[in-house]
């Protein structure tokens, strides 16, 4: 197995073990995510253990309001209202006032007013994130790529960024969850940004004899001996769990 110490755990002992002890520094995943699939935790956790092993981690939430996953982090043991005052946990609010209207003001240090300016996008997780030393002790959570590829009128626009961010995290040992939602684009973009990235972490929700279960499967991981195989993901309101779908089968 590789060590431990060169990897982002999850803090959810089975998701580790699959992922080969936690994701590589410096990479890139994407999380896609399915509607009604309970795949928000892998954010949070993500997020959390990197707190509680004094990492620092930056949050970019276009999506909801980014209190929704700090008051989140507070089932973990953390005072994320102290991460934030002492700058291990870095808010970027892409949510209130997303596109510039004005109506409403943030009250986020870090904000980015045009989520359809992709330099905007980028210069706002920059400068949240430019006293951060050493960069790989930095995780973050960019949630969503679907809102920037909604919001942009230009899909390379989007691509270009996703390399962009993937040679800057190389560099500077980042590391980062970008959630999608599957079912908001087509089929053909989504497996080039699956042939882009470091890593596929796929969260959906399968019928299963008439009982809809929760489903992941780690889809593609680099550098990492991960295992490929369907799990039932079990989850409650402060961890989850892999089931093998099919014990026994190699």
């Amino acid at each position: 197995m590789t060590e431990i110490k060169n990897r982002a755990s999850f803090g959810i002992a089975d998701l580790d073990n699959a992922l080969d002890g936690g994701i590589p520094r410096g990479s890139l995943i994407l999380l896609e995510e399915d509607t009604g699939a309970k795949s928000g935790i892998l954010q949070t956790k993500f997020v959390a253990e990197g707190l509680l092993n004094n990492e620092y981690c930056y949050l970019f939430n276009m999506e909801h309001p980014p209190q929704a996953i700090i008051n989140s982090l507070s089932t973990f043991g953390l005072e994320p209202e102290e991460n934030i005052t002492n700058g291990q946990l870095i808010v970027i609010d892409g949510f209130t006032d997303a596109f510039g209207w004005g109506e409403f003001v943030s009250k986020w240090k870090y904000v980015c007013h045009d989520l359809s300016n992709i330099n905007e996008v980028r210069d706002a997780v920059k400068q949240a994130t430019a006293e951060v030393e050493p960069y790989n002790n930095l995780r973050g959570i960019v949630d969503s790529l679907t809102t920037l590829l909604l919001s942009s009128d230009s899909e390379r626009a989007i691509l270009h960024y996703i390399h962009h961010q993937m040679a800057t995290q190389k560099n500077n040992g980042t590391t980062s969850l970008f959630t999608i939602h599957m079912g908001a684009h087509r089929p053909e973009l989504v497996k080039a940004l699956e042939h882009i990235v470091d890593g596929v972490i796929w969260v959906s929700k399968v019928d299963m004899e008439d009982n809809p279960r929760d489903v992941l499967q780690i889809r593609k991981l680099r550098d990492s001996n991960y295992s490929p195989r369907m799990y039932y993901f079990n989850v409650d309101d402060h961890d989850a769990t892999l089931e093998e779908m099919h014990p026994g089968r190699k």
